[in-house]
């Protein structure tokens, strides 16, 4: 009972057991830590009933499994997890664990959250009282993270409406020609170049390959040109991604796509020396906080133009301080692809601001900003738009279309445009090993299939451990590491991370002795970064190399890709936790990219298996793809999309855009434990 009585006004649709909680947990909904807390709270709120606990439980699990809020209506029916660990090797199925768990009606459990202390409504000004939950519409969020989803949406909305400082039509055009050419059709890289100039918030979406790179140079190159048109100093630009990997790849793509810029060597060499760095790094991270920055409103970035990549990786509470931090008159581009897996930690902000989930990649925009950007592509948006009735966040978004990494027509692109499409399309191209850049073995069929891949992977990693012993150079041991990674959809099982590497590291023994004799840290041993940590610049997800030091090759160091390009080299003493990375999981590949990318889903169904998961894996390769994934497994995974509850999709688009992005406060297939 509340501490005001309310709760005798409603009866209780859970049995009163001592601790209801202790059965979803029995049941691998809730970790033994969330339920604790959630009783804690209660105790705290004074409101201790069934229903307000698991709905506290469930508030805290939800942003582990990247979601935002719990979705009370849907619950109950998308909640999964994943097998556990049975008798005999074998796994035990989920279904009979969650189908004896007692559910709150969900037509009413809004209705008794609200009667208690614990949860209040969402109040419209966004800021609201101190309880531990709020609760908006069939929405149940904890406090922060409904405050995070509300400034966020509020800040991306203010950008997309206030437009910069106009500029000459006819003049920008005549850059824009200068720097993408003029072509017969509407070319997506310059409308969203164009779309920069006229904005305070571009968002370019589109798969690996496809271009964002090549635009941004192109785009900050305009801005640079518009700058000395109208007397002002060259913008102050800043480029980030999520991880110091990712900024990496961004300073060398920018680098690369400036080779052929037509512009003067003045604005070149300005554009060729900035270095992307981290979010955390470009925001400021606080001494003793990972979660307090330097740059806030009341500290805003000294940034005119603020680039980020890889926005799908960002987590809704990032992307919040992000734009709360970038000053109101700067420019703020968001570049990522929108198909792949969202952020492991809560949200899908990038999807979200894209629109609803499965959308067509066709251009919205209102008839205001038509009328903005038309003199700028040459008066051809008229063709491919579709006309929104007002302006909006569409009106930031542009989506490219069209794969450039892959050979035209081959197969790694085929398949990652038809997995877009659903996998009536995709599943076809998969059987017929597409181009000859994608192949399929089927586990079920053929009982040499495993062992096949799993020698393939050998012979790739032997390559880079006979790099390491030769003594060449940290970089091209690092390279040659690039070239291949395992990506497994599991954790554990015999699809799972564990099992492949131990049994790669077993086949590199038998070969070439691999680990060399007993040594943990032996020569040419990947190395995946579990934790943070702040000081020594390494985050969850690094991966490096062991190798000799090349002041002493008596001795090993780990070789780690440093922000802006080189090698950074740390003692192994020094590393926090850490782990062997043969393979690795498709969730933690987001923002990588290899040569070969060999793709592990096994033989049977599962709730984690999603068509995100099966499109960012394939799209990690640049020139060739080994999929070791059973038909039906793979058929099911294609046909179910990720699905987080979210409520930021709504506030940018409206209700009546169905956010599919966000459909079940519970795990959700392809969101249970991973």
């Amino acid at each position: 009972m509340s501490a005001d009585g309310n709760a005798a006004a409603w009866q209780p649709t859970l049995p009163a057991t001592p601790d209801h909680l202790a059965a979803f947990v029995d049941a691998g909904v809730l970790l033994d830590a969330e339920a604790r807390l959630a009783r804690r709270l209660g105790r705290i709120a004074g409101d201790q009933r069934d229903a307000v606990l698991l709905a506290l439980g469930l508030a805290l699990r939800a942003p582990r499994l990247g979601h935002v809020c719990v979705e009370l209506q849907q619950v109950a029916a998308r909640t999964a997890v994943e097998p556990v660990p049975g008798g005999g090797g074998a796994e035990e199925e989920p279904p009979g664990r969650l189908a004896a768990l007692a559910w709150p009606d969900p037509a009413s459990w809004g209705e008794q959250l609200a009667a208690g202390s614990a949860v209040r409504e969402a109040d419209a000004t966004g800021v609201g009282g101190a309880t531990p939950l709020v609760l908006e519409a069939d929405r149940l969020y904890l406090d922060r993270y409904w405050r995070y989803e509300v400034a966020l949406a509020a800040g991306l909305a203010a950008r997309a409406d206030e437009p910069p400082e106009p500029l000459d039509p006819a003049v920008a055009s005549g850059w824009l020609d200068e720097l993408f050419g003029v072509g017969g059709e509407l070319d997506r890289q310059r409308l969203a170049a164009a779309m920069a100039l006229t904005r305070h918030l571009t968002v370019v979406a589109g798969g690996p390959g496809t271009g964002k790179t090549y635009t941004v140079a192109r785009v900050l190159a305009t801005l640079h040109l518009a700058a000395g048109h109208q007397g002002r100093r060259p913008p102050q630009v800043a480029l980030a991604a999520p991880t110091g990997k990712a900024a990496a790849r961004l300073t060398e793509s920018l680098q690369a796509s400036l080779a052929d810029l037509e512009v003067g060597d003045g604005v070149r060499d300005a554009l060729g020396r900035i270095e992307a760095m981290t979010i955390h790094r470009l925001l400021g991270v606080q001494r003793g906080s990972a979660t307090r920055f330097r740059h806030h409103a009341g500290e805003p970035l000294p940034h005119d133009v603020v680039v980020v990549d890889e926005a799908s990786m960002v987590s809704l509470p990032l992307m919040a301080k992000l734009v709360d931090a970038v000053r109101p008159d700067a420019r703020l581009l968001l570049l990522g692809d929108r198909d792949q897996l969202a952020s492991v930690e809560a949200g899908a902000v990038l999807g979200d601001i894209c629109g609803p989930h499965g959308s067509r990649p066709v251009l919205q925009l209102s008839p205001q900003a038509v009328a903005g950007l038309d003199p700028l592509v040459g008066g051809r948006l008229a063709k491919e738009v579709e006309a929104a009735a007002e302006p909006g966040i569409w009106d930031a978004v542009v989506r490219l279309d069209r794969f450039r990494r892959f050979a035209a027509g081959g197969g790694i692109a085929e398949v990652a445009t038809a997995i877009q499409r659903g996998s009536a399309a995709a599943l076809p191209l998969l059987g017929a090993q597409a181009g000859g850049q994608v192949r399929r073995h089927d586990p079920v069929t053929d009982p040499r299939a495993e062992a096949g891949v799993v020698a393939l992977a050998a012979d790739a990693y032997a390559e880079v451990v006979i790099a390491a012993r030769q003594g060449r150079p940290p970089a091209e041991v690092l390279a040659a590491l690039g070239g291949v990674r395992v990506l497994c959809a599991h954790r554990r099982g015999p699809a799972g991370v564990e099992r492949w590497n131990a049994a790669i590291e077993e086949a590199l023994t038998t070969h070439i002795g691999g680990r060399g004799g007993r040594r943990r840290f032996y020569l040419g041993r990947p190395v995946l970064i579990t934790e943070n940590d702040r000081a020594l610049r390494l985050a969850n997800g690094d991966v490096g190399v062991v190798v000799p030091d090349p002041a002493d090759a008596e001795r090993a160091v780990v070789a780690f890709a440093a922000d802006g390009g080189g090698v950074r080299l740390l003692a192994p003493a020094r590393l926090p936790a850490h782990e062997t990375t043969y393979a690795m999981t498709i969730h933690k590949s987001q923002g990588s990219q290899f040569d070969h990318a060999v793709v592990v889903l096994g033989a049977r169904s599962s709730p984690l298996l999603t068509r995100e998961l099966v499109y960012t894996a394939i799209t990690r390769a640049v020139t060739r793809v080994t999929l070791l994934a059973g038909e039906a497994a793979l058929q099911e995974a294609l046909a179910q999309p990720v699905q987080r509850a979210s409520g930021l999709g709504t506030r940018l688009w409206g209700s009546g855009a169905e956010m599919l992005q966000g459909a079940g406060g519970g795990a959700g297939p392809g969101e249970g434990q991973r």
